[in-house]
This record gives structure tokens, sequence and C-alpha cells, in this order.
């Protein structure tokens, strides 16, 4: 687990990434239904045209034709797409979450470390004293509250130190990498957030702020905490103990090579929603990027470019395209590198049996995709997140 300070501002992490973990428990892999590609629209209002089918190769690198892919459970499209793909080179080692057996682990480059939950592991972000984990219970399914959730932070060596254990909405890291933020909630529908501000080198060392009910902790500006609840987004500077409206945003994340930025989305409930750059500080949202009925999204670690549904938007340009995954949607994807974005596929055989799932690397810049097989991957564990 080295140089993790350095990748801390090259977190490709989306504000509606910040899931809860996918639901591992007695009954295996859940089954995932296919995402329905985002219709996106240039500033002027004109629809793309429909995008020739992928291309089944990576320029850069050799690739060999899969085995025949079996039949899948009522032809799913996503999942039958996937099978065609040809294979390509191992994914890149990056710090991961996998269920193996009946444990959840984390595995870097140095260790392999058991979580003492069995349930999930998710939303793993760098800083410079460790890998911050956060895990939900075997339980969980997504519907309430976990109370047994927890954040963990693992140190170069692999020691596991608890950072907080209860529900919350959202944990960030600052743009220094040595202080954590968590949004702490209630058990009890309508109770107050307690925003928590901690050293990572003292975790003793708290500073608090209460905000109200389904506030949600999205990351960490260079001008304080980006906070947002139903209706609004703002700033809350810890040290000034400030707040700041920002007008007109729905929803943000901070850019990972700027925590001076946002990438921020103008629109209400029933869209469209459009994606803007926005400065922190500036008051004011920029260009209008592109528009679209979803506005979640995932950023490339090095800024450049946007994934939106199976869409790839240049955030320097504003320019569509090309679209990904023969527009079927892209699930929980991650950035292997800033070119290269990878999505899990899984899917059920005609008797109802989970199919192993699937890893696909697509190119951002061409469009072309491939199968991603695991480095050490036996088939007997299952990837949860990166």
């Amino acid at each position: 687990m080295t140089d993790l300070t350095s990748r801390l501002l090259r977190k490709a992490r989306s504000a509606r990434n910040r899931r809860l973990a996918l639901g591992w428990g007695a009954a295996g892999v859940v089954a995932v239904a296919a995402v329905v590609a985002v219709a996106l629209v240039v500033p002027g209002g004109q629809r793309l045209p429909a995008p020739a089918p992928a291309n089944s190769g990576m320029p850069s690198s050799p690739a060999t034709s899969p085995a025949t892919a079996p039949q899948t459970a009522d032809e799913d499209p996503l999942m039958t797409y996937a099978l065609k793909l040809p294979m390509g080179p191992p994914i890149a080692l990056i710090p991961r979450a996998e269920k193996r057996g009946n444990a959840v682990v984390v595995v870097t480059a140095d260790h392999v470390v058991t979580l003492p939950h069995a349930g999930g592991a998710h939303d793993l972000t760098p800083s410079a004293e460790g890998l911050l984990v956060s895990a939900s219970s075997e339980w969980f399914t997504g519907g309430d509250t976990d109370p047994d959730q927890a954040l963990y932070l693992i140190r170069p060596g692999g020691s596991l130190t608890t950072l907080h254990h209860g529900p919350f909405h959202g944990a960030a890291v600052d743009p220094t990498g040595k202080e954590y933020a968590i949004a702490e909630i209630g058990e009890r529908v309508g109770s107050p957030v307690n925003v928590v501000t901690a050293s990572l080198s003292d975790p003793g060392k708290t500073r608090s702020h209460r905000e109200a009910f389904a506030t949600n902790l999205l990351g960490w500006t260079a001008q304080g905490l980006l906070l947002s609840d139903t209706s609004r987004t703002w700033l809350w500077e810890p040290a000034a103990s400030s707040e700041t409206e920002i007008p007109g945003v729905s929803d943000a994340q901070v850019m990972p090579t700027d925590p001076g930025r946002l990438l921020a989305t103008s629109g209400q409930a029933g869209g469209p929603f459009c994606l803007h750059l926005f400065a922190v500080g500036s008051g004011q949202l920029g260009t209008q990027l592109a528009c679209g009925a979803e506005k979640g999204w995932t950023v490339s670690p090095d800024g450049r470019r946007a994934v939106v549904g199976s869409t790839v938007v240049d955030l320097a340009t504003g320019r569509t395209g090309p679209e990904l995954m023969n527009s079927l949607g892209l699930y929980s994807p991650h950035w292997e590198d800033s070119t290269h974005v990878l999505t899990p596929v899984r899917g059920s055989d005609p008797q109802g049996q989970p199919l192993p799932a699937i890893w696909v690397r697509c190119d951002v810049t061409s469009g072309a995709c491939q199968q991603a097989p695991i480095p050490g991957s036996n088939g007997t564990s299952a990837v949860i997140d990166w």
C-alpha cells in the first residue's frame, strides 16, 4: 500500500457512487439488471446520433477470444454482451475489497486484511495515514440505517484501526490527507446529523457540527466540507464554523485533481440535469457541458473526463462520446487509470443460479471494451469494490 498520499487527489469517486455495499449475504452474488443508458444532449439541444457498436478490442493490448458464451437467464443483454467480449490483460493492482468465503477482506499491494464485518466494504479512500474503508453488516440490505456500519483505517503496515462504529451518510478525507470527516446519523427517523472531523494521526482530536436530518457528506474541498440534503448543497468550513450556500447546484463532486473545483449538476427532480464545472468561492456555475435524465457520474483520476451512464464527456471541451458497452450502461464504474474504466457485470443462468461476475474494461477514448481478469483470482473470491 505504497504512495497513498500522492494518490489522494487522484481519487475519482462520484457523489452518487457513495453507495452502500452490494448486499452480499448467505444468498451469494446479487443479480444485477441491465442498466438503461443515459441519452445526453449538447448545450445547443441536439441529441447525439445513435452510436455504432463498441469496438471489440483495445488497440494497445492484444486480446484473445473468450470461450463460448453460456446462455444467460432471459438473455440478459448486458451479461450476453460481456460474455462475448475478447479477453484483455489483467486488471492493474488497485486496493480492493473481496468476499472470500464468509469473510470480507481488503487486498492492498502488501497485505490482505480481514475486516470484522462479513457483509460488505466500499468507498476505499487513500489518506496520508493509510486506506479508509467503509463497511456494512452482513444482514444489511440497504433499506434502512445500519447500526453496525463502520469506518476503518488500514495503515501501511497492515494494522486495522476502527475510526467510527455506527450509521453514517458519507465520509471524506481532507486535501492534505491528514484529517477525515464523517456524517453520523441517528438510528431514528428525523434524527439530526452530526458532522465530525478528526485527525487521522490523533483520532482523539475532533471537532463536530450539527446538521439537519438527511444531510449527506459529499467530499472535502479547499474551502471546507461539501454537504447536501434533499433541496440544497453547501460548504461548511470546520475551522471557522462558517457555512456557504452553493446556489443552483443539486449535486456535486470534488474534482480529483483540484479540491478548489467541483463537477456539479443543475436541475430539479424530473430533469433534465446539466453538468457544470464550479470554482469554489466563485458563486457561479461554469459553462454547461451536457444534459441528461440522470445525474450520476464518475470522473477520471486526471479530471479530464466523466462517464455518465454509457456516455463519455470531455470536461475540458464539453464534447460527448464515445458510447461505451453498446449503450447498455455501466454499473458502479471504477477507473483503472485515466483512460480506462472498469465495471462489473453480474447475472444468472437459465436455472437462476448466479454466474461469476465479469469485469469489463472500456477505453474512454475509443469506446473499445474487453473482459478484464482479476490477477490471482481462482474463482473462489468475489470483488465487492475498488
